[in-house]
């Protein structure tokens, strides 16, 4: 090989490290920066349970102010504090629905926190489950009215 094929050769290679380590770069940012949201939310979330544990203030549930009828997620802010105190079966009690409709929305943080840090949107089939779900939800909305659970 000539010079300047060698040349050619490795300023090709360097272009294309350089590409990848600025993705990895990205990526890394990304997850920094989920991970930071994650903090953040998880630090607001302990505050939030201690002044509602000191009775500091509780939720009002707009919808059942306006309507008087329970949503699918009425009960979750105490269901939320019962597990933080370690009443999981007390959690239930407060909504039946408590703990798929927690798995759901777990599910959908992890994968959409996912799909941003490879730089993508998430994929249909999850978008397809996302939708199943929120219908299953509103489905649940109606019956516990229905019920009176």
């Amino acid at each position: 090989m000539s010079h300047k094929k060698y040349i050619a050769y490795f300023t090709k290679m360097k272009y294309n490290c350089d590409r990848i380590n600025g993705e990895a770069v990205r990526v890394k940012r990304r997850a920094l920066n989920i991970a930071v949201l994650y903090v953040v939310l998880f630090a607001a979330a302990v505050f939030l349970s201690v002044l509602l544990s000191r009775g500091a203030f509780h939720f009002i549930c707009p919808f059942r102010e306006l309507t008087g009828l329970r949503c699918p997620g009425c009960g979750n802010s105490n269901a939320l504090l019962a597990v933080a105190r370690g009443g999981f079966r007390e959690a239930s009690a407060y909504n039946p629905m408590f703990y798929p409709e927690m798995m759901f929305a777990v599910a959908g943080v992890v994968c959409v926190s996912a799909a941003y840090i490879k730089g993508s949107r998430p994929s249909r089939a999850f978008v397809r489950v996302l939708a199943c779900g929120a219908v299953l939800i509103l489905i649940w909305g109606i019956i516990r009215n229905i019920i009176n659970v």
